[in-house]
């Protein structure tokens, strides 16, 4: 399988004349900073400031309990704000085949689980009025073969009876009123699903959090916790040191040595997204009708959507197994925006950026403990609706409030090979499963 090696000088034809190599989404809401003092006690810390580590500190706070969230970074300015925001009932798990070691009991715990997520980010936009371009626009999963397009149906039918959710199966020929394309084979639509603007949804997350009387502090890395006499934590972080009834770790794929059983568990995979400049309506009536939500079927898939407001397009992947920086990510982007939409050939990119998803083993959500350090990760790459209901449910199993194990914390949380800095085993799976959809676009082009 071969690629065109990366050539600077295309840096003078793909991109905008202010391009930046940061989210769009800060465009509108940039994270933020904030620097509360650090109390000697508090009840619950709560490490990482994304959708689910604000979502637990709210939760913490409705329960009567003080709480305060910590990040390394800005407030919410990890993965959370950089990801592509696309919302879904469970559909990763149900369409990825993590459901085929499920039996069915569980297999509709699960679904109940990612529908009640999805509920819970809806309800954040309708009842709390949280300013987050919520969308329920559908979301179009696109064939990259035609083998693929065959197992459409039988998804659709998994999705309506176990996720509740409205499904539409196309033909190709279908498909051409719905997407400015002949690239896919065939396309599954479920009309519940939608997108958000993430940077906004964290921040308004954020300010709830501040509003009910949560602390917040950035740029301060936990660097470990220890049990003491009582069974309080001493949290030791770079701007001092607090004591804790309870932490909840929700660092997912910026998680570390702190607490390092959970980094054994979950690989961080750098995702790359780019931004289109804004576009002529008519243009856009043209490649994206509908202004859905989008992703395909290949191994390495690639993800796409229209800006909240309809003028430009974000097109996701992992554009190859090693990248040096933003820009020569941008390159390979491209090329495979203008391989689904030719059209925008001479469409500029304005923005491109990166962040990490939290790949665990079975692709699936875990909470629990390791030596009652709570935690709660996985986002796996559609997060945007689970997580902020994973640090909820997190919450409520470590108060009592929830008396029963949930199936998350009752699955196998199984460890990945040991690795230094960065895990050593994605660039081999990144190759190997381009390699196989490089052979499967062979043998679709034989056929």
């Amino acid at each position: 399988m071969s690629q065109q090696p990366f050539n600077p000088t295309m840096t003078n034809t793909i991109f905008a004349s202010e391009f930046k190599s940061e989210p769009v989404w800060w465009e509108a809401a940039r994270p933020f900073d904030h620097q509360d003092a650090i109390p000697e006690k508090v009840d619950l810390v709560v490490v990482g400031s994304g959708f689910c580590g604000l979502s637990a500190g709210i939760r913490a706070l409705e329960l009567g309990q003080s709480a305060l969230v910590v990040d390394a970074g800005p407030i919410g300015g990890m993965a959370s704000c950089r990801s592509g925001a696309m919302l879904s009932s469970g559909q990763k798990f149900l369409l990825n085949g993590s459901f085929r070691d499920l039996d069915s009991a569980h297999l509709s715990m699960l679904s109940r689980i990612h529908s009640d997520a999805f509920r819970l980010v809806r309800s954040f936009a309708e009842d709390d009025a949280m300013d987050m371009d919520f969308q329920q626009s559908g979301r179009l999963f696109l064939a990259s073969s035609s083998e693929a397009s065959l197992t459409f149906r039988e998804q659709a039918r998994i999705l309506h009876e176990r996720a509740g959710v409205t499904t539409s199966v196309l033909s190709r020929d279908e498909l051409q009123t719905e997407i400015g394309t002949t690239h896919y084979h065939g396309g599954l639509l479920v009309k519940e699903f939608g997108g958000i603007h993430p940077s906004k949804f964290a921040i308004a997350l954020a300010k709830k959090f501040q509003a009910l009387g949560g602390k917040l502090i950035s740029r301060n890395r936990v660097l470990g916790v220890g049990k003491i006499a009582g069974g309080t934590f001493r949290v030791l972080s770079e701007k001092g040191e607090l004591l804790a009834s309870n932490v909840l770790f929700a660092t997912n794929g910026y998680s570390d040595n702190a607490l390092a059983p959970l980094r054994r568990r979950v690989a961080p995979v750098a995702s790359y997204i780019v931004a289109t400049e804004r576009m002529p309506r008519s243009l856009m009536d043209e490649v994206m009708p509908h202004r859905r939500m989008y992703s395909d079927t290949k191994r390495n898939l690639w993800y796409f959507r229209p800006s909240p407001e309809g003028d430009r397009i974000l097109f996701g992947a992992r554009p190859r197994a090693w990248v040096r920086d933003t820009r020569e990510a941008a390159v390979f982007l491209q090329r495979f925006l203008t391989q689904v939409f030719p059209q925008l050939a001479s469409v500029k990119i304005s923005h491109c950026w990166t962040g990490n998803v939290a790949m665990t083993n079975d692709h699936l959500q875990h909470i629990g403990s390791f030596g009652g350090v709570h935690y709660a990760v996985g986002c796996n790459g559609s997060g945007a609706a689970i997580m902020p209901y994973l640090g909820r449910l997190a919450v409520d199993r470590m108060l009592g409030v929830e008396k029963s194990p949930s199936l998350l914390e009752q699955l196998t949380f199984k460890k990945y090979p040991p690795y230094g800095k960065t895990p050593w085993f994605v660039p081999l799976g990144v190759l190997g499963l381009g390699m196989l959809d490089w052979i499967d676009e062979k043998s679709q082009s034989v056929w």
